[in-house]
């Protein structure tokens, strides 16, 4: 087992703010008082009820659960491979996001399309599509290999040769995540599924960033291997193995 360096003291620890935990409990309520006052006999509007309690409470769920810090998984090796097909050690995203993440999309969608919002059908629409890129491309991973670092997140594949990485760094904001600084270089790889719409990672290239939400448990060791990896090149080619 290699002595893998420790993370920042602390780290991921999200940064709480009272904004944000009064939003989760308050939306949380609006949920429980909305399931609480389903109208009975009428299943248009009792459905419409329901949806949006739903919403809400997953809504609020986010908010809550991405106040606290994982414990770190274990350092058991899962093979994973690039949008290449090259095998590496992966690091995969958590369950829980994409649950809670699916369910809000699913019935926004659902509340969107139905009358009399049928005004909102394209918004409807949009949703819909950014669910499916968003589940095709599920589970998000971080895979370190011999030649460099891929990242599957929600909708980017981006792919780093080592020779394009100067700095890995593990930082701290209201959602903690990996920075792998980099320097434009040839066979760095990138492919946004959503095009010019993007999210938080592709506002950071040439940086492949991962949010530490989204990796979980599996974030502390993540940043622990790509640093290690990075300081030690001679080690790369176990990667494969």
């Amino acid at each position: 087992m290699h002595p893998y360096p420790d993370p920042p003291l602390g780290w991921p620890k999200p940064r709480r703010s009272a904004v944000r935990v009064l939003a989760s409990v308050f939306l949380g309520l609006v949920s429980v008082l909305l399931a609480v006052a389903v109208p009975a006999g009428d299943f248009a509007e009792a459905s419409g009820y329901g949806l949006t309690a739903v919403v809400a409470g997953h809504v609020a769920a986010i908010g809550i659960t991405g106040l606290w810090r994982p414990r770190p998984a274990g350092n058991g090796h899962v093979t994973g491979v690039t949008d290449q097909g090259e095998k590496g050690r992966a690091f995969s995203y958590a369950r829980l996001p994409y649950y809670l993440l699916t369910v809000t999309l699913a019935g926004t969608v659902l509340l969107a399309a139905r009358p009399p919002a049928i005004v909102a059908f394209p918004f409807a629409v949009f949703l819909g599509w950014f669910l499916v890129v968003l589940l095709r491309l599920a589970p998000g991973t971080l895979v370190l290999t011999p030649t460099g670092i891929y990242h599957r997140s929600l909708v980017l594949e981006h792919f780093l040769p080592w020779d394009a990485v100067v700095d890995v760094q593990a930082r701290d904001a209201s959602d903690p995540w990996i920075t792998v600084k980099a320097l434009p270089a040839a066979g760095t790889r990138v492919r946004r599924h959503t095009g010019r719409l993007q999210a938080f990672e592709g506002q950071a290239l040439p940086f492949l960033v991962v949010p530490s939400s989204w990796l979980g448990a599996n974030a502390v060791p993540a940043y622990q291997a790509t640093r290690f990896y990075f300081d030690h090149p001679e080690w790369r080619a176990e990667l494969a193995s």
